[in-house]
């Protein structure tokens, strides 16, 4: 287990955010479709599935001499599968114009995420939970797939990735026990919001955050964020740290959660050889 983070300055806060995320991520190669490749200058995940969250590149630290020919490599592994990926850059990032070099070999950026975090010490003690939603935490198969029917529609998932999400996280595995544990919400007699904790970096990450569209503006939203940020209190931790998305950002700064610097995603598919 990590050495929990209790203290930390603005520089280290956006390093921990950065390394829970890629940890969180880098937990779905316990799915044995899923290769993860160690390199030199930086950290892929690999499948055959053709949507880029399950085709990933994490922490690049490429030297400027050898920037063109890693990313000529990587695109091979990509165009050799016939699949989409993700390109993840943030605050360690090297070169610090990687950027410019993905665009010129045919990436697009995705967005930019603000990386956030909060002192888990000043929020309140309790949560309040709306009076008509009913957050349990994932413990079997069945409640994995409730979570997966309100998480993939929101992150626009095509249909033929939304069994592959369920079987690699059900790979992963699910319980208190584990460093990445979901949470569902329950109203309306359905599942109507969904979140992840990863225990990581010696903070609690939160993502995955979904609430669905007809049951908005109920409060289900910071409901599903602030109950795995309690138990990681619990638990001990600090600092509960996340990656917004901009239509997220507003609910996490209401909860206590400030910008301390920004991660990017480039896009690269096979149209973008056309």
């Amino acid at each position: 287990m990590e050495a929990i983070l209790n203290s930390a300055t603005a520089e280290q806060l956006a390093a921990a955010v950065e390394a829970n995320g890629i940890g969180c991520c880098l937990a779905w190669s316990a799915w044995p479709d899923m290769e993860r490749h160690d390199g030199q200058f930086l950290t892929t995940t690999m499948t055959d599935v053709p949507f880029p969250f399950f085709n990933n590149v994490f922490w690049p630290r490429i030297p400027s001499t050898h920037v063109d020919a890693t990313i000529e490599a990587i695109l091979g592994q990509a165009r050799k599968r016939g699949v989409p990926m993700f390109w993840w850059t943030g605050p360690a990032t090297q070169p610090e114009n990687l950027g410019e070099h993905l665009l010129a070999h045919g990436f697009v950026h995705g967005f930019e995420a603000p990386a956030m975090a909060v002192d888990l010490q000043t929020m309140p003690p309790t949560s309040h939970i709306p009076d008509d939603l009913t957050i349990e935490e994932v413990t079997d198969e069945s409640q994995l797939g409730d979570w997966c029917r309100v998480m993939t529609p929101v992150y626009e998932f095509p249909e033929f990735a939304r069994r592959p999400w369920f079987e690699m996280l059900n790979a992963v595995g699910f319980g208190e026990q584990r460093t990445m544990r979901h949470f569902i919400g329950y109203a309306d007699n359905r599942a109507v919001a969904a979140s992840t904790l990863y225990l990581g970096a010696g903070v609690a990450g939160i993502s995955s955050v979904a609430t669905a569209p007809d049951a908005r503006r109920r409060g289900f939203g910071t409901a599903i964020t602030t109950t795995p940020l309690l138990e990681a209190r619990r638990l001990g931790y600090r600092y509960g740290v996340l990656f917004s998305s901009s239509m997220g950002k507003g609910i996490y700064e209401k909860i206590g959660f400030r910008v301390y610097g920004h991660g990017n995603c480039y896009v690269w598919s096979n149209e973008s050889d056309a």
